[in-house]
């Protein structure tokens, strides 16, 4: 049998996705350019195709069928058949976060004898962990997840807590952190460029990469951003991403009278452009893992501000 490993994620791109989906993807190309055998197993939508290949790996989109709960089990009962039917190509199964691909990762590796790896991504009210906690699927998943993982990842140590807490075997714990190229995103060209290329001359940018929504707890940087900006005429919000809180924050924006200083840039494949433009780096969060977006803002040189959560602290050791 080859090296073999199968990724299994809820979303991937093109669709917006967040850090794990990015880390799945990077991953999945690194195995890929030495050597493995590499396939990400992942949800179907419409405009996208079923079966690809890209930067040396497969990707199998399995539709679900039917609302939510219904939606979830056909995906994971697809996931099972269709890891089923491959499994002479892959000996070990890389589920990220513990929800539904993580179960149909450890029933398929219980059926079928391969190792299974299971990567936690938040710890915290929005985290793998207490969100599961709170359905008696959720519980019912964790239970599998604690008989039948191999490994289980915990990215900092808040994480870490809260799967020890929730009866995890510390054997099956590892704790590593999540990286990035810090070089591809070293700054090519000058603020002063950068900004020019963004229509934002003179302007002092804060700077958000994430998914609009609960978790992320935008509201609090609307609001610093519009006392800050009574001090600081030249300073613009900057928001890439997408996702359910976007209406509410725009609307937000506009009660603020901010609406003409807060740019909604939507989901950006490729943020290094936004990077270079900009001089400070916010990530208000409530819950956190080891966010790719600090990571990649660091590396771009910005000042860091986040709040101490998840692996936040352990990132920005230096206060």
């Amino acid at each position: 049998m080859p090296d073999g490993v199968v990724m299994l994620v809820n979303e991937f791109p093109p669709l917006p996705v967040g850090g794990a989906e990015r880390q799945a993807e990077r991953l999945s190309a690194w195995l890929a350019a030495r050597g493995w055998t590499v396939s990400v197993l992942t949800r179907g939508a419409g405009g996208v195709p079923s079966r690809e290949e890209r930067d040396g790996f497969s990707v199998w989109r399995i539709r679900p069928r039917g609302p939510r709960k219904l939606g979830t089990l056909t995906f994971v009962l697809g996931s099972l058949w269709t890891l089923i039917r491959q499994r002479k190509n892959y000996n070990i199964l890389h589920a990220h976060l513990a929800f539904g691909p993580a179960f149909a990762a450890v029933a398929a590796a219980r059926l079928l004898g391969k190792r299974v790896i299971v990567k936690l991504g938040n710890s915290g009210e929005f985290g793998d962990i207490r969100v599961s906690q709170k359905t008696l699927r959720g519980r019912v998943r964790l239970s599998a997840l604690r008989g039948w993982a191999d490994a289980v990842i915990a990215l900092d140590e808040a994480m870490h807590a809260e799967a020890l807490a929730a009866g995890f075997d510390p054997r099956q714990l590892r704790r590593m952190n999540n990286g990035v190229d810090f070089e591809s995103f070293s700054p090519t060209r000058s603020k002063a460029e950068a900004r020019s290329k963004l229509k934002l001359d003179g302007k002092i940018i804060i700077l958000f990469v994430g998914r609009l929504s609960e978790q992320k707890s935008l509201p609090t940087l609307l609001a610093a951003f519009a006392l800050a900006r009574k001090d600081c005429p030249a300073l613009h919000l900057l928001l890439l991403g997408d996702g359910p809180s976007r209406p509410a924050l725009e609307s937000q924006a506009g009660a603020l009278g901010i609406s003409g200083s807060v740019t909604f840039a939507g989901s950006q494949h490729d943020v290094r452009a936004y990077l270079e433009a900009a001089d400070v780096f916010a990530l208000p969060s409530v819950s956190e893992g080891i966010s790719n977006a600090l990571l990649e803002a660091m590396s771009a040189g910005l000042a860091c501000v986040a709040t101490p959560v998840g692996g936040n602290a352990e990132v920005l050791d230096s206060g």
